[in-house]
Parts: structure tokens; sequence; C-alpha cells
């Protein structure tokens, strides 16, 4: 069962890579019943193994947006200088948050408190925000 894991998060990946790379991904799948399972992956199935195929076409009709361009129109004179200095206040909008620090890495929710949303700071390092409500309540670095 490991090795499916494996050739399903492989095929995952390779679906992914080629989504960011190409506005259209061919891609032939394997259909396989292995034990009494429907079974898909990316090789042919195992001697023995009634198998049929799919294929499968992908469109990806996503622009590439640069993270860091904005409309500064779209924001107030506060959060664009916030943005430009790459600084996080309460009270700005999670909009200009993710101008200001990038894309968050990882949202934490929690049944009482604010999202907890984790960005990457250098290498190793992470620093948060918390949002509530779509706007910063605090914030960490």
């Amino acid at each position: 069962m490991v090795f499916f894991g494996r050739i399903y998060f492989m095929l995952t990946i390779s679906v992914l890579a080629a989504l960011s790379y190409s506005q259209f991904v061919f891609a032939e799948i394997f259909k396989c019943e292995i034990e009494g399972k429907l079974v898909m992956q990316d090789i042919p199935c195992p001697d023995g193994v009634e198998q049929s195929s799919v294929d499968v076409v992908i469109k990806n009709d996503h622009p590439k947006v640069d993270p860091h361009a904005y409309d500064e129109s779209q924001f107030s004179d506060w959060e664009n200088a916030l943005i430009k200095a790459g600084k996080v206040e309460v009270g700005m909008s999670v909009e200009a948050l993710e101008q200001s620090w990038g894309w968050a890495i990882k949202i934490n929710r929690s049944a009482y408190g604010p999202e907890q949303w984790v960005f990457r700071d250098g290498m190793y390092g992470q620093r948060y925000a918390y949002v509530r409500d779509g706007k910063v309540v605090n914030w960490q670095d």
C-alpha cells in the first residue's frame, strides 16, 4: 500500500510541476484493479492485472502573477508605505499584508482566536500575522 501511496504522491508532484510551466498538460493515467480496489497511476499496471488507460488534459489558465507587483491605487497611503517598507501593522488588510510579506506558507485556524498566518523570514525563520475578519489584529516577527 505504501508503494501506491508513493506513486500517487509522485504523480501529483509531476502534474503540479507541469502545470506551473505549461498552459496545457497531457498525461496518460492507468486504471488498475488491485485487491478489489481501483488504483490510478502513471505507470502500467503490474502483470496479470486488468488495465485500461485514461488520457487526461489539464488546462492551466491562471496567468503567472508577480506576488510583489501591485496596484498602489488599491491601498491607502498608510498601507502603501507599509508595503514598500515590508512592514505590517494592526488594521492592515490581508491584501496589503500579502503584498508586504508575500504569500503565507500556512494558515492555522482555531475555533475561538484569530487565524495565524505563517510567513517565511529568511531561510529558516518564520514570522506571524494574526488575522480576523480580513484585517491584521496582531503580528510577531
